[in-house]
């Protein structure tokens, strides 16, 4: 089941997926020093267990990097990778890091920390220009857990939430890599309608 969306401002939030991917992709290649490519992210907006579904297994294991939205549209941004593709692009970032070894645990959760924020602030930073709305992250927050646990942490955290959330699926691509993972929005109560009411379609 979906939120009552109209195709046109389906579009519209696609759009909005589109630049901030773009964005990413830019940062990203920066960050590697190497040409990253994206496919076009898939966008729904879906209600809490739809969206478990769609992500993985309820007892998987994740990454996830938590950012907390404040301003004009406040809520969370998620952004989860599986845990093995977690550590495989997490080792493709640290390739030519001699001090790199998988127990430094310090290290490891700084990168899934400048990934989660690279990735949530290009896609704020697209809403934020097609809008006019303020916004601003939290410095982001990484857990390792099963993937049920990470989301009813998250909502809880969220205190309130809307009904639905925003997912984009986001794929980027080096050497037949797939670096990407699943971008959520959780929105406050009423910060949808006021992202989509102020690109002028609702």
């Amino acid at each position: 089941m979906e939120k009552n969306l109209s195709e046109f401002e389906l579009d519209a939030l696609r759009e909005i997926s589109n630049i901030g991917s773009g964005n990413a992709a830019t940062v990203l290649s920066q960050l590697v020093n190497k040409k990253i490519d994206m496919t076009v992210p898939q966008v729904d907006v879906l209600p809490f267990n739809d969206m478990i579904r769609k992500i993985g297994a309820e007892d998987e294991k994740f990454v996830a990097v938590l950012l907390r939205v404040f301003g004009d549209a406040p809520g969370n941004i998620l952004y989860l990778m599986g845990y093995k593709k977690a550590e495989s692009v997490m080792k493709y970032m640290l390739k030519d890091y001699k001090e790199y070894n998988t127990e430094n645990e310090e290290l490891s959760t700084s990168v899934y920390q400048e990934i989660g924020n690279i990735l949530g602030n290009s896609y704020l930073n697209a809403i934020s220009k097609m809008t006019g709305l303020t916004l601003m992250t939290s410095v982001p927050a990484v857990a390792i857990d099963m993937l049920a646990a990470i989301l009813t942490t998250s909502f809880i955290y969220a205190q309130q939430y809307d009904d639905y959330v925003l997912a984009i699926d986001t794929h980027f691509i080096d050497d037949n890599k797939d670096v990407g993972g699943s971008f959520i929005y959780i929105p406050s109560p009423g910060s949808l309608d006021k992202i989509l009411k102020n690109l002028g379609i609702k």
